[in-house]
């Protein structure tokens, strides 16, 4: 069905050894190769591509994000192409599907990924779709036309021995309902491939629809007490000097906000253990171009809570279509005391439980977040869905399954010991 002219190169990728990081690369296959499949009247092909292509691919992304099945920002040409050369050490491409005629070339489909080897009990190569901590959330751009079809051609080049890419898919952090995730196991089950979900969590989200008046909601979600308290704190703050709240919209008013939560992040912890989006020359590039960039579309905001002309929290949202996520706070630690950024959050939310335009919004926390689990009751279920190719057998999707879980309990862990360790041994100025 598929006609493939990539090379498969040499496996030159060995075991990993003690102390390995979890995942090991392994080395890809040569660029510039294609695979063509009939569909309809053009010829669908999928070609793999250098990840700096993905600045000559802005204006076709531009056009695919308003047709995709699931709106992700992360995904959007203003937020990946600043993110790509700059977040991750992983040798990381672009596999694009695109339909192409005689009149026309359309942008069907594009997947970041990296091939790596998974630790035990796996130790198998798989295609990893690409995401980070500053992107948590894996739904690809699909268009909404054939949507299987497109998985479809996605598996048929997988397949194919002449890319010389794992048999093997692993699509993480993707939403168990979504849209994305749906087609590709329809996909799936039409072409008989095996598949199976791993390290499935949930995590706080916004459905401004179900969440009644927006005028009350604060009260009904943080309950009588939590909401005298909330006040409280307010009114613990405006002694110290105004507190006002802004919601920067407009391309100036979010870049000035912006700086604002850059100096904030830097301030407390994460400045002192050197992971501030500003400790970073090139993760405070990608934070400027992105969130800057996405204002000119008007699609992003900045909520900041002031206690005189002082910043003491901020809360960066970013939206793509009808759907935006929580993806960034920071506070003032010097007024930790009065909870400074459950009170940002909790002012956001009363804005934005208001707005008709969104329909859902994501915290993007971990799923024991303690303020976004109270003020946001809605869950989003979240999964790696694992998909064998060819001639894969159920219990290698079985391995993988179990090798990603594995990996997650391992990051777990190392997460809650630093957060421990940072309540033991706090950092001092």
């Amino acid at each position: 069905m598929a006609n493939l002219t990539l090379t498969k190169p040499a496996d030159r990728a060995g075991d990993a050894g003690p102390g390995a990081p979890i995942h090991q690369h392994l080395e890809a296959p040569p660029l510039d190769g294609s695979a063509a499949t009939q569909a309809s009247e053009d010829v669908r092909r999928i070609a793999i591509y250098d990840p700096h292509a993905v600045f000559g691919l802005v204006e076709e992304l531009e056009h695919l994000a308003d047709r995709v099945i699931e709106p992700n920002v992360f995904f959007t040409p203003r937020f990946l192409a600043p993110a790509m050369p700059r977040l991750d050490e992983r040798h990381v491409r672009l596999m694009v599907a695109r339909d192409e005629g005689e009149r026309r070339s359309r942008l069907r489909f594009l997947m970041p990924f990296s091939v790596e080897r998974l630790q035990r009990p796996s130790r198998r190569s798989v295609v990893r779709a690409w995401t980070h901590p500053f992107g948590p959330l894996g739904a690809l751009p699909l268009d909404r036309d054939d949507p299987a079809g497109t998985a479809r051609s996605l598996f048929d080049a997988l397949e194919a021995a002449e890319h010389g890419l794992p048999p093997i898919l692993v699509l993480p952090d993707l939403p168990v309902d979504g849209e994305l995730a749906t087609a590709f196991m329809a996909a799936a089950r039409q072409a008989e491939l095996p598949f199976a979900w791993a390290d499935r969590t949930q995590r706080a989200c916004l459905r401004p629809a179900t969440a009644g008046d927006p005028s009350t909601y604060l009260r009904r979600a943080l309950g009588s007490s939590g909401h005298r308290d909330h006040r409280r704190r307010l009114r613990q703050l405006s002694g110290i000097g105004p507190v006002t709240f802004e919601c920067a919209s407009t391309p100036e008013a979010v870049r000035t906000a912006l700086e604002d939560f850059l100096q904030l992040e830097a301030s407390g912890w994460k400045g002192q253990r050197r992971s501030a989006l500003l400790m970073d020359r090139h993760r405070a590039a990608f934070a400027r171009e992105a969130v800057n960039g996405l204002a000119e579309r008007g699609e992003a905001r900045v909520f900041t809570l002031r206690v005189g002309a002082d910043a003491a929290a901020s809360l960066v949202v970013l939206k793509s279509r009808e759907r935006a996520v929580a993806w960034k706070t920071a506070y003032n630690e010097e007024l930790k005391r009065f909870g400074p950024g459950a009170i940002v959050a909790a002012l956001a939310t009363e804005t934005l439980v208001a707005d008709p335009d969104v329909t859902l919004i994501d915290s993007c926390t971990v799923p024991d977040h303690r303020i976004m689990n109270r003020l946001w009751h809605d869950r989003l279920a979240l999964g790696t869905l694992v998909i064998g190719v060819g001639s894969v057998r159920s219990d290698a999707v079985a391995d993988a399954v179990a090798a990603v879980e594995a990996a997650r309990r391992r990051l777990n862990r190392r997460r809650i010991w630093r957060e421990r360790l940072a309540r033991l041994l706090p950092f001092k100025d």
